[in-house]
């Protein structure tokens, strides 16, 4: 599992000794304290400290779902596709409509389609749909997706 702190590019918590936190006496002044221990996070530095520790994203998760006339804009997705994005569909807003919502998964089927590419049902329902774009891999028996080969996703 990931460490959290170094994940938020904060010091470890559990690496500090105790024996380097001195207690200090009691104050009704609201201000931080010259003996304080915190770590303040709007301190120009953690935001350098944790920018470069932070690689910088090559691809997006872009997140699409009907509009208010029910339809779902697939216009130009194929690019975003192409450049190796991946795609999210919410259809949970077609609950009441099933015409509506069958149409609107067959236009995302038939876009994949066209590039050659699998659409995944991430819930039972079928109301949230997953493209991978070109070059991901979605290993289907342990459910992981990577951007490596088969053979570099992760062993059990």
């Amino acid at each position: 599992m990931a460490n959290l702190f170094r994940l938020l590019g904060l010091p470890d918590p559990s690496k500090v000794s105790g024996a380097s936190i001195s207690k200090k006496g009691v104050t009704v002044d609201p201000e931080p304290q010259a003996e304080d221990v915190f770590h303040y996070l709007d301190e120009q530095g953690w935001s350098d400290r944790t920018r470069r520790m932070t690689p910088e994203a090559q691809r997006q998760v872009v997140y699409l779902k009907p509009d208010t006339l029910h339809r779902l804009h697939t216009e130009g997705m194929s690019d975003v596709l192409s450049g190796g994005n991946m795609i999210l569909v919410d259809l949970g807003s077609l609950v009441h409509m099933p015409s509506q919502r069958d149409v609107c998964r067959r236009r995302v089927q038939e876009m994949a389609t066209r590039l050659g590419l699998p659409v995944f049902a991430i819930n039972d329902d079928d109301t949230l749909l997953m493209v991978a774009g070109a070059g991901m891999r979605v290993d289907t028996k342990r459910h992981e997706l990577g951007i490596g080969g088969m053979d570099q996703l992760t062993e059990p």
